[in-house]
């Protein structure tokens, strides 16, 4: 028998087993007027770490190809209960392309955003949010432009653009015929998407102190905190005003045990980590007067087993005492007032972060020699977006090999243009015009 043969059997069996305890004893659920446990499931969808701000033509075939990572990714959630964070880079980083865009890219795009699921925006490269604040940051870190990666040739004339509308919602993006160049973009089209809720922002687990909350609660509409990150919280709230702002809480246990079964690397440790998340989201006390609603949320350090997560999202889903409920409607339940309980970040990395930050700055600096600065301080932004990922913060020894690689690369930039040492030479006169020979390794003046 297959490992999907035995998983799914053990998804029908458990699914029996759910029904027959949930009408066994009907007397003792009229008296206790027991309700379904409503179940918001989140999921970030995030291209693998890299230490460039965008993903290459070569490594986007890849990963859409008929067995590439995203494909797989997208196969396990599209069509099912549960929203979709959405890295939108991976979106910028197709469009960006035009014409050179890969088929199967293209027809990924397309295929989310034909899906039925809800949708937000994750940060750029689903960097995290926190980590620069405790380093120093004076604000959040976001995309600047991305002028520097448009080839003009690859997309429509400015003309024949002019009557172009970039909405925000999205529209298929099939591959253009030699004579139908996609119109060239702007940074609002490069990221335009008709997300559910445009503006919710979504945390490293446990990384959100109180001034964090506050400049996140700035940009972002709502944020999406664990509960070990929110004092005095109940099992069953899922929505509260923590601190003053609009905040998601993810049920840090239950959410533990979700990514404990989608990470199941066999039929039985799968069957055992399943049975045991249906029966911990069955002990949530809900009734019709005090309905429980609870939100799980998948961390990004969990390593995901493709053919787990669509099966564990729908058994789930359809066991007989949760119901789905959208990621809108959850914000739509009550929110009373929470306080946060703040988060410590690991000093280590602190300084690290405080370190890139600095050769970022140093970047800025070194760019004013250009004639468009602005081309090397957008690139070196989204770079070190794409080093301060989750995915890459997940692995001790990925944060170390991509943190290098910004700072070598920052020294790499910053020596780029240099005098060029030449033969000795004496001056006998007290006025002449000694020659100076600068070397320039820049793509601009």
């Amino acid at each position: 028998m297959t490992t999907w043969t035995t998983r799914a059997a053990a998804a029908v069996a458990l699914g029996i087993a759910c029904s027959s305890l949930a009408g066994a004893t009907p007397s003792i659920a009229a008296q206790s007027a027991a309700a379904p446990v409503s179940v918001t499931m989140v999921v970030a969808l995030t291209a693998p770490p890299r230490t460039s701000g965008l993903i290459d033509a070569e490594l986007l075939a890849n990963y859409t190809s008929e067995f590439g990572l995203l494909t797989k990714k997208l196969n396990e959630i599209v069509d099912r209960p549960v929203a979709i964070g959405i890295d939108p880079s991976i979106i910028a980083s197709i469009r960006i392309l035009g014409s050179e865009a890969p088929e199967s890219a293209l027809a990924w795009l397309d295929r989310l955003a034909g899906a039925s699921n809800e949708t937000f925006p994750l940060s750029w490269a689903d960097s995290d949010l926190t980590l620069p604040l405790h380093a120093g940051s004076p604000g959040l870190l976001e995309p600047e432009s991305f002028d520097f990666a448009i080839d003009p040739a690859l997309f429509a004339s400015v003309a024949d653009e002019s009557s172009t509308d970039h909405s925000a919602s999205p529209t298929p993006t099939t591959s253009p015929d030699v004579d139908e160049l996609p119109p060239l973009p702007t940074a609002e089209s490069l990221l335009a998407w008709g997300y559910s809720v445009p503006a919710l922002a979504w945390p490293a687990l446990n990384s959100v102190a109180s001034t964090d909350l506050t400049t996140l609660g700035t940009r972002y509409d709502h944020v999406l905190l664990s509960s070990t990150n929110v004092g005095s919280t109940q099992a069953r709230q899922g929505h509260a005003m923590v601190n003053g702002v609009s905040s998601l809480i993810a049920d840090d246990r239950l959410s533990a045990l979700f990514g404990l079964t989608v990470a199941a690397s066999s039929g039985d440790e799968w069957s055992a980590a399943m049975s045991q998340l249906a029966t911990s989201v069955g002990a949530v006390p809900s009734t019709v007067d005090a309905p429980a609603s609870i939100l799980i949320a998948v961390d990004r350090s969990v390593t995901v087993n493709d053919i787990d997560m669509g099966l564990t999202i729908s058994t789930l889903a359809n066991s007989a005492n949760v119901r789905p409920l959208l990621l809108t409607q959850l914000l739509e339940t009550e929110d009373a007032a929470a306080p946060l309980s703040d988060a410590d970040r690991d000093e280590e990395i602190v300084a690290t972060v405080k370190a890139l930050l600095l050769d970022e700055s140093r970047d800025r600096q070194f760019s004013l020699i250009a004639a468009e600065p602005e081309r090397i301080t957008a690139a070196r932004r989204l770079d070190l977006l794409a080093t301060l990922s989750n995915a890459s913060l997940a692995t001790a020894s990925g944060w170390a090999a991509g943190a290098e690689a910004f700072s070598k690369a920052s020294a790499e930039l910053r020596g780029k243009v240099k005098i060029v040492k030449s033969s000795s030479i004496t001056l006998w006169a007290d006025r002449a015009s000694l020659p100076v020979t600068v070397s320039n390794e820049l793509d601009q003046p």
